[in-house]
């Protein structure tokens, strides 16, 4: 029933078009085509843990998560096995037509209802190592991790786009990360996400 209303519902935007649907995470074809985001809603039936089963798909594509994130479900789990987003199967059309939006150019969306849990979860998980990161450096991460280019963290910044991959290969290098999935996730764990109206600010142009 789920499965079928996300398709429905996916078929009716002009912004979205689904490539494949899979009853199930192990029957995607890692050889076929390769989306620009993978809309995960588990079932009982799904074989491994979620984060498992995140791990395996975020090699294949940036991952939304549709789950009730009860007990068991942990929304920094999620994200740090992989996920680019966390939603419920409560989130309104609207906002999952945005998540998958906002996924899909590299960024990252927690649903609102949500973000009491991650704020909690963030505040009982260990504390994470200090980076040796410098303030720009930091600042940058913060950028990369709402999903923005180069360029646009350099309007942001006002530095050359030159300075802006300067910083992002030092940040790579103290971090020990290669691709953006796991810039992300590292921001997340430093605490160094945007909350959602920064976020909404970071993607509006600037103003005259």
């Amino acid at each position: 029933m789920v499965r079928r209303g996300l398709e429905s519902l996916l078929a009716g935007s002009p912004s979205v078009r689904p490539v494949v649907v899979v009853a199930e995470p192990a029957e995607l074809d890692p050889a076929g085509p390769r989306p620009d985001v993978i809309l995960l809603g588990p079932s009982p039936e799904t074989e491994g843990t979620l984060d498992e089963v995140i791990g395996k798909l975020a090699t294949l594509g940036r991952v939304l998560v549709v789950a009730e994130f009860g007990r068991r479900q942990s929304v920094t789990a999620a994200l740090r096995a992989g996920a680019h987003g966390c939603v419920t199967r409560e989130t309104g059309d609207e906002e999952l037509l945005g998540a998958i939006a906002t996924v899909a150019q590299g960024g990252v969306h927690i649903a609102p209802e949500l973000a009491g849990r991650l704020h909690t979860e963030l505040r009982l998980s260990p504390a994470a190592e200090p980076p040796a990161l410098a303030r720009r450096e930091m600042e940058t991460l913060r950028w990369l991790a709402a999903g923005l280019t180069h360029r646009q963290i350099a309007r942001r910044m006002a530095l050359t786009e030159a300075t802006v991959s300067t910083y992002v290969k030092r940040i790579r290098s103290k971090l020990g990360v290669g691709n953006k999935a796991d810039l992300t996730r590292k921001a997340f764990e430093l605490g160094l996400f945007l909350e959602d109206g920064e976020t909404r600010a970071a993607w509006d142009p600037p103003g005259p």
